[in-house]
């Protein structure tokens, strides 16, 4: 009885024996053309050795561990895999077109709800802020009161 317990302890660390040792058995060259063919226990104890031999001196490690190590930080794979595919250019624009037709659609709904325009806007009242500032003399070096000003002053051309 006190044998069959022990066998899984030994097979758990045979296991862990043999993760360790893959690492070291998958040649680092090209790693990036065949990080894709690599099971995930591959990719995890290749991770784990790469990790820890970049605990010891940088200034030991070999050109291809350094560029396996920068590959498996930073490499385009996992969660840093490009969306590319088939018609990925398309679903861009067409979701930015849909977006850009809500946004518009909102602005035109919440226009259409709103009120008359602000008195201030009217012809008239920006007429008599015209003749207000040459009574006060307001700005009178470059703005309405001054003798040369040829503008229309706070008459505006979308007014109505």
């Amino acid at each position: 009885m006190i044998r069959n317990l022990a066998r899984p302890a030994i097979r758990a660390t045979q296991r862990r024996c043999a993760s360790t040792t893959a690492a070291s058995e998958v040649p680092l060259a090209n790693l990036e053309l065949r990080w894709k063919t690599l099971s995930a226990q591959e990719q995890g104890s290749l991770a784990k050795h790469l990790e820890q031999v970049q605990a010891g001196d940088w200034t030991k490690m070999s050109l291809e561990q350094k560029k396996a190590a920068y590959w498996v930080a930073f490499g385009p794979h996992g969660a840093r895999t490009p969306l590319t595919g088939p018609n990925h250019s398309l679903k861009v624009v067409a979701g930015t077109a849909s977006v850009v037709a809500v946004g518009g659609a909102l602005f035109l709904w919440i226009r259409s709800k709103g009120g008359e325009k602000p008195v201030t806007l009217t012809k008239e009242w920006q007429e008599a802020s015209n003749e207000y500032a040459r009574a006060n003399k307001i700005n009178p070096i470059s703005g309405v009161s001054s003798e040369t000003y040829k503008g229309t002053g706070f008459v505006s051309n979308s007014s109505n």
